[in-house]
């Protein structure tokens, strides 16, 4: 018996029971379909309802599962909390089990932050940092120059690679005693 307890909208939740005989508790198969009630939070009345069906009926014995679409379109909301209801009778006995998820977002913006996040990633080349990279290219640059050699002459700084054996990028700087002024980098030289 089992149901996930996290599922993403626009996912299915997979659940499943086994039905026993009440009396010797031999695995029994029901005497009709289990019926199955999906409740919002503790709203009345059921945003899905509808019958379970045998999963491997060849191999099995009392072994029954449903799939639903846990979608918009059916009612679910991320932030929300669900609960299946299964009934079902066995030599005319009724018994019960229910099960409760909760519905979270897509995953694929979170996973896919989160491989940025995990991967490594090389330096930025002898190029001039352009004028609108993405957030991780602005993060290489800020990393590549805290942690690379970094030369400064009377008119220059030089950022060196991560050998530090090539100045990959270079700005201008003068101070007229009042003012001091950097340039925009610009690939080494």
């Amino acid at each position: 018996m089992g149901c996930p307890s996290v599922i993403e909208l626009e996912k299915n939740c997979v659940f499943s029971i086994c039905t026993h005989d009440p009396d010797t508790g031999v695995l029994t198969d029901a005497d009709a379909a289990p019926a199955y009630r999906v409740y919002e939070e503790e709203t009345d009345p059921p945003i899905l309802t509808g019958e379970m069906a045998k999963l491997d009926d060849d191999d099995t014995t009392g072994f029954y599962t449903e799939s639903i679409a846990c979608t918009a379109a059916n009612g679910f909301e991320v932030g929300k909390s669900y609960t299946v209801y299964i009934q079902a009778t066995v030599d005319s006995d009724t018994g019960g089990i229910c099960y409760g998820f909760t519905i979270t977002g897509d995953g694929t913006d979170i996973d896919n932050i989160l491989s940025l996040l995990d991967d490594a990633r090389s330096e930025p080349g002898d190029t001039a940092p352009p004028a609108n990279p993405d957030a991780m290219t602005k993060l290489d640059y800020i990393y590549k120059f805290l942690r690379n050699k970094i030369e400064v002459t009377a008119t220059k700084i030089h950022v060196y690679n991560d050998a530090g054996d090539n100045k990959d990028h270079t700005s201008t700087i003068s101070d007229d005693g009042t003012k001091f002024t950097r340039g925009t980098f610009a690939s080494g030289d």
